[in-house]
């Protein structure tokens, strides 16, 4: 069976996704769900939901009904901290992690949008996102997958808009070495080939911010690493036509549940303490609160773990200042991907603005 190992929430906030889709035609592939979130605590057994209402003011949290069990109307007021948060601050900066808000609001936020643990993740980025999402209501938190895959929507139809476009696509054409003379790229060497560069040409190089340091050594970037780990198991779960395929989970090791057509798909943020531990040991332990999450009774099916030890880098304070200054670069250079906005976190809506970005300061 083919695997879509990409788990994201997308949510309508998201306007260069949004744009890229109909750039490239793929928008009939998208579903639109209700900005509604589905969550489970693995400790009371409780299936409980924060729906967001579409203007500004959350009267969501007004009523004891629908705010997040075992939370006060003065527990959000300590939402504030975020707006007066240093850029030195983090998220268990702010917050008292001996809540009922931290442990259902605060700590499953930071981590689905920075992959980073609240002792070390940057509440200035958490705020960024929170003011283009929560904070301006439910009508730009609609939660978007895709129908199918991410691939069909948005890998294929971008190779299809490039070829049309008369783009030439290279693969297995590794980037060995840039040729620098004068703070000018003069050269791009490859593995199979070589490219001169003239001087009015651009360069753009969309990497893993692990390899800028093989190109440009004098660059100090981070070089902490967060896993996000995703397991896979081969069953089919049937929800209603209209219901949010997505479940977070609380009190759990598990996070996120994705449920898709024939399987479903666990993911794990920050996951680094799992490194090590075996596939079928990781598989049996989060099967184990599939269960109780989803109420199945059949034993573990086949599975498939799938560790990305790399997925973001550490989106601590000190890190965000290191990409803030990276600036020691050829002056015909742009760099692109998701970990070059020093504003956001390392999502794709952040890859698309890096590219976006990337194109600002070029003359045809």
């Amino acid at each position: 069976m083919e695997i879509d190992n990409g788990n994201h929430i997308i949510l309508s906030a998201n306007q260069n996704f949004l744009n890229f889709c109909r750039l490239i035609n793929s928008e009939q592939t998208l579903n639109f769900f209700e900005p509604k979130f589905n969550f489970f605590d693995m400790h009371t057994k409780n299936l409980w939901s924060i729906k967001l209402n579409n203007g500004v003011i959350p009267f969501w949290i007004m009523k004891k009904s629908t705010r997040i069990p075992g939370t006060k109307l003065l527990d959000y007021f300590s939402l504030f901290k975020l707006f007066f948060c240093k850029e030195k601050n983090t998220v268990d900066d702010l917050f008292n992690k001996n809540t009922k808000l931290y442990n259902s609001f605060w700590e499953p936020i930071t981590l689905g949008i920075l992959n980073t643990q609240c002792n070390e993740a940057s509440a200035k980025l958490l705020l960024n996102v929170l003011k283009e999402t929560f904070l301006k209501g439910g009508k730009f938190c609609k939660i978007i997958q895709p129908k199918k895959n991410w691939n069909e929507t948005l890998i294929l139809p971008a190779i299809k808009y490039l070829k049309n476009k008369k783009t030439a696509i290279h693969y297995n054409t590794t980037l060995k070495e840039l040729i620098i003379e004068n703070n000018f790229i003069r050269k791009l060497v490859f593995s199979k080939d070589e490219i001169k560069i003239n001087k009015s040409d651009r360069v753009i190089l969309s990497t893993p911010l692990g390899l800028i340091g093989k190109f440009f050594p004098e660059v100090k970037s981070p070089t902490e690493n967060n896993t996000i780990l995703n397991i896979h198991f081969k069953i089919r779960i049937k929800i209603k036509k209209k219901e949010t395929p997505i479940l977070g989970i609380i009190n759990s090791l598990s996070h996120w549940i994705f449920i898709k057509k024939d399987h479903i798909s666990v993911t794990i943020s920050a996951a680094n303490k799992l490194n090590h531990y075996s596939s079928e040991d990781i598989a049996r332990l989060i099967w184990s609160e599939v269960k109780k999450s989803l109420s199945i009774k059949k034993e573990m099916p086949d599975f498939q773990v799938i560790k990305e030890k790399k997925a973001t880098y550490n989106q601590s304070p000190s890190n965000i200042k290191l990409i803030s200054n990276i600036k020691i670069l050829p002056k015909n250079l742009s760099i692109a991907g998701d970990w070059t906005q020093k504003n956001l976190p390392s999502t794709i809506e952040s890859a698309i603005l890096s590219g976006k970005n990337s194109l600002k300061n070029i003359t045809y």
